[in-house]
């Protein structure tokens, strides 16, 4: 065994105070020495490994530590208690470390690394400096013997960066570039690992930070380094996170945001989730996460063509979410798919593109042979809410036979707010059977004033009132009582 080991299986708290001590240590006087700050966060890391510690700034001993101790960089930066759970992750500590080592940097806090803040005391009278933060060195800014270039002529005021110039050249820049790509091989090494072992929560946890990363990179790298990344995700792995998301709800989000992020690849894993399962229940986040994915077009309009009646269904309802012109014509052609789950589906999404592309197929069928179907195009009517689609469903009713297709087509009817739609029903409300042949029976006539009684519009007031002068006995009781409960709403 080495020293290390050693030391380590004695005391574990010691080795993680004193390694992590020099890391912060380290990057606050020596930034630039890399090969130091690798072995002291390794042995910080594997201090922890198996192991949780405890650490305590000990603001009542503030004199007995040196400046650059751990305790003494606690204390500078009001951390009263730190608590690292075993298996914390190398970037974490590093994150927390560098902050450590500024001043003014955001201490951070995840889910293994927690820190405990001293509470603001604020005095009316201005408190004395803190004298555990050190007075600002000349090291802090650019020495002028580093100067881009010498200038011999007079002096005619302090040298600026100008634009990117500064952006992409200036000292403390490139140091803050050189964090977040080492940041970012961690994060990728780590993402590596969670794949290889199947471990898809872990697997979620770094592709998500590496999403968040992605902003902070060099414009000019960006690209590539999003790329990068998504070849470390294959279709297993991105199959592993919708699995994550069915789980775990709390972790739908993040899986989602991810998902995206990864394209079509991540669009062909969330198709895969939906196809699974005939119903929706809990996998409608990815349908809704697809239908707002309009580049997962691709993937998902194939679907259409699938044997499987459920999997057209998903397709049509993520397809009416994503309204794409070019997915009319395919749900158009499914119309005539003789299972009837199929054509209601089909009939709902197309409720969501522009009426002048769709009422004919709409109008159409309100008179298809099955009673389901017509029933679903009044639910699709309603839907748009366009009230030149009330005479449609006025004539339907006319002719309209079955109980069940008869009670959807004049709730489509009473949604659509437009006068042509009271007019209707106000007709079918006073169309008494007659012994020779049409008109309807009282039970179905009832059943309109009801409706009518919903309809939000001004029109609905002066057609209640219309039955309540002109209806037969039965019809004048619906429409007063009617207008009763409204006079009592608006009071």
């Amino acid at each position: 065994m080495s020293g290390f080991d050693f030391e380590r299986c004695l005391n574990p708290q010691a080795t993680f105070v004193k390694r992590f001590g020099d890391l912060v240590a380290l990057l606050r006087t020596d930034p630039g020495n890399d090969a130091a700050q690798e072995l002291a966060l390794t042995a910080a890391a594997a201090a922890v490994e198996h192991y949780s510690i405890v650490v305590e700034s000990g603001v009542e001993r503030d004199s007995l530590a040196p400046d650059l101790s751990l305790e003494a960089r606690l204390r500078a930066r009001r951390v009263d208690l730190l608590r690292v759970s075993a298996g914390a992750e190398p970037d974490e500590l590093l994150s927390l470390a560098r902050a450590l080592s500024h001043d003014l940097t955001t201490v951070p806090a995840t889910a293994r690394v927690r820190v405990e803040m001293l509470p603001t005391i604020r005095l009316d009278a201005s408190p004395d400096p803190d004298p555990f933060t050190p007075p600002r060195v000349e090291d802090d800014r650019r020495h002028w013997r580093e100067r881009r270039r010498w200038r011999a002529e007079r002096w005619r005021g302090p040298e600026r960066r100008h634009g990117a110039d500064r952006r992409s050249t200036g000292e403390r820049r490139l140091r803050l570039v050189k964090h977040r790509e080492v940041d970012a091989a961690r994060l990728k090494d780590r993402l590596d690992r969670a794949v290889a072992a199947g471990a898809w929560a872990d697997a979620l946890e770094a592709a998500h930070a590496l999403f968040e990363v992605t902003p902070q990179i060099p414009a000019a790298e960006r690209r590539s380094f999003a790329l990068g990344v998504r070849k470390q995700l294959p279709p297993r792995a991105l199959g592993g996170l919708v699995d994550v998301a069915l789980h775990e709800a709390a972790e739908r989000e993040r899986a989602v945001e991810v998902l995206r992020w990864a394209g079509l690849e991540g669009a062909d894993a969330m198709v895969e989730g939906v196809r699974a399962s005939e119903g929706i229940g809990p996998r409608r986040f990815l349908h809704d996460a697809l239908g707002d994915m309009p580049e997962g077009f691709p993937s998902v309009v194939p679907l259409l063509n699938s044997p499987e009646p459920h999997e057209i269904r998903h397709a049509a309802a993520i397809l009416g979410r994503m309204a794409r012109p070019e997915a009319i014509g395919p749900l158009k052609e499914r119309l005539g798919h003789p299972d009837a789950g199929v054509r209601r589906a089909v009939l709902l999404a197309l409720a969501e593109f522009p009426l002048r592309e769709v009422a004919e197929s709409l109008r159409a069928a309100l008179g298809h042979e099955s009673a389901a179907t017509r029933a679903a195009a009044a639910e699709a009517i309603a839907r748009t809410r366009a009230p030149g689609l009330a005479m449609p469903l006025v004539a339907a009713l006319e002719a309209e036979s079955d109980s069940g297709a008869w009670t959807a087509i004049v709730g489509g009817l009473a949604s659509l707010p437009s006068p042509e739609a009271c007019a209707g029903l106000a007709s079918l409300a006073l169309a008494r059977r007659r012994l020779l042949g049409g008109g309807h029976t009282t039970n179905r006539r009832l059943e309109v004033v009801r409706a009518l009684a919903t309809v939000a519009a001004p029109c609905r007031t002066a057609a209640l009132e219309q039955l309540v002068r002109e209806g037969d006995e039965p019809i004048r009781q619906a429409a007063a009582a009617a207008l009763a409960r409204g006079a009592e709403r608006t009071a």
